[in-house]
């Protein structure tokens, strides 16, 4: 079971589609949906269905101090890659205290800038209530724990079949993604004029604003918005970050940059989930998956990431928060079993680097703080196992901090 993109899904095998008693008859609960195959008979792919399961998976309630102690287990472990500093692209109130807390008591090894999530109904008065309620302004904080934009999820994802696409899926994306209809596109979490209450709204109150979006035509309603907000007041100067914006195109780079509109994407994607997408998206849209190039070409800030889910495995976690793997993919366009799609949006080494170290700081308005080693910057670094610019293409993705420096401490060192 997972969160993808604001749903819960499950992927059940035969056994546990028969012990929770899941039959063609079966009603799905309230806002959730059994997924069926052609014939009618359950896939075992339920979404926010889990009143159909949960007598069979209890949680467990982690103390608060279990918690801490598992951020900060975490946290540590990206140390080890060499990262210094993140993004939580999804937290709220209770995020910022969590890692406040870890900060006073001096356990917080790297510096954190938090994605505030809207919890709006989409009106401006809803939008306004929330961000009014806040305890606090965008900008807020200092080099270990400061607020950033806020987020809103348009779309789904494009692993399940929710990205909302300019064209329908089609019939070739039908088994992986158990679908039937040849005119599918996609979800929306919200509609236009949600998307459009929510930006004007963020903007005129002074956030920066960023968006989970995968599809295309989901990042054009969003740049519809965006074109909205600029309307009301010049909007470039607020660095307006799509997330995801998974399918490239000329139009819509060009767009992006008259707005000062940033992507920040995850060739992890495209490396770990490549082969299971290619049949279903068709080569075309797998040149066009996270064509970095595209953005490049147009001159937009590109941040590499990996958005990060769940596990604590650099290599295995969903997703691999080994920055290597993002850097690997970006340059050579492969995925896990070494197939390439889309050779021409493949960058440099030392853009890829760019991408993942002061084009991510310039996203934040950190620029001038991070992102490169220059005098009068914060003393973070790390020291790598090899040299990134020079070591065969198959060794970067296996490139290991072996120091790691955060505001000039020691906090890995490899035995």
């Amino acid at each position: 079971m997972w969160q993808y993109a604001n749903r819960q899904v499950q992927v059940l095998n035969r056994a546990a589609i028969k012990a929770a008693g899941i039959t063609r008859d079966t009603p799905a609960p309230k806002g959730g949906k059994i997924v069926k195959d052609s014939s009618g008979e359950p896939t075992g792919v339920l979404e926010d269905a889990g009143a159909l399961t949960s007598k069979w998976l209890p949680r467990a309630s982690p103390s608060h101090e279990e918690y801490l102690a598992s951020l900060e287990k975490l946290l540590r472990l990206y140390n080890r890659c060499g990262i210094t500093s993140i993004t939580d692209r999804g937290t709220g109130v209770d995020g910022w205290k969590a890692f406040r807390e870890l900060q006073s008591q001096g356990r917080l090894p790297v510096r954190t800038t938090l994605t505030i999530r809207v919890g709006s109904d989409g009106t401006v008065d809803g939008t306004e209530r929330f961000i009014g309620g806040l305890p606090f302004r965008f900008g807020e904080g200092d080099d270990w724990v400061k607020i950033g934009p806020l987020k809103i999820g348009v779309d789904g994802g494009v692993l399940y079949g929710t990205a909302y696409m300019r064209e329908p899926y089609g019939p070739q994306s039908f088994s992986l993604y158990g679908l039937d209809d040849p005119q599918y596109r996609g979800l929306l979490q919200m509609n236009a004029e949600k998307v459009t209450n929510v930006i004007r709204t963020g903007h005129r109150l002074g956030w920066q604003m960023c968006s989970h979006v995968t599809g295309d035509a989901g990042v054009d309603m969003v740049l519809d918005a965006v074109e909205a907000a600029n309307s009301d007041s010049p909007i470039a100067e607020r660095r307006y970050t799509l997330i995801h914006a998974y399918f490239a195109h000329a139009d819509t780079a060009k767009r992006c940059a008259k707005l000062g509109v940033c992507i920040d994407t995850q060739p992890a994607w495209f490396y770990k989930d490549g082969d299971a997408l290619a049949d279903a998206l068709g080569e075309k849209r797998m040149e066009e998956f996270i064509g970095l190039k595209t953005w490049q070409d147009a001159g937009l800030k590109i941040a590499l990431n990996s958005d990060h889910m769940q596990g604590f495995d650099p290599d295995l976690s969903l997703n691999p928060h080994n920055p290597f793997i993002a850097l690997y993919t970006a340059i050579t366009r492969k995925t896990e079993s070494g197939a390439v799609h889309g050779p021409s949006q493949a960058v440099s080494r030392p853009d890829a680097l760019k991408m993942l170290t002061s084009d991510a700081a310039w996203l934040h308005f950190d620029e001038q703080k991070k992102g490169t080693l220059e005098v009068g910057k914060l003393g973070d670094l790390a020291v790598l196992s090899a040299d990134y610019f020079s070591c065969p293409e198959e060794q970067i993705k296996k490139i290991r901090s072996v120091l790691t420096v955060v505001d000039g401490k020691v906090v890995h060192r490899a035995e």
